[in-house]
């Protein structure tokens, strides 16, 4: 088995939370909470949820890394 390095896990957080979501979302309909029509309007706006969330967070790097930027 091949150990991950940080980068894998950096790379593959938000396809890694929009499957965790999907198996939350599959597990309450299973259980009847939800109905399987709530579940699938609801998994996009999960998924687009997350990606905005990761396009925030890397914005917020990128300019973080433009204000600390060493003078050489």
């Amino acid at each position: 088995m091949k150990l991950r390095s940080k980068k894998d896990y950096n790379s593959n957080w938000v396809q890694t939370t929009v499957s965790i979501l999907g198996l939350v979302f599959t597990i309450l309909v299973a259980v009847g909470v939800i109905t399987p029509e709530q579940s699938a309007e609801a998994l996009p706006v999960a998924t687009s949820t997350v990606t905005a969330v990761s396009s925030v967070i890397a914005g917020v790097i990128f300019i973080i890394g433009i204000l600390f930027k060493s003078k050489e």
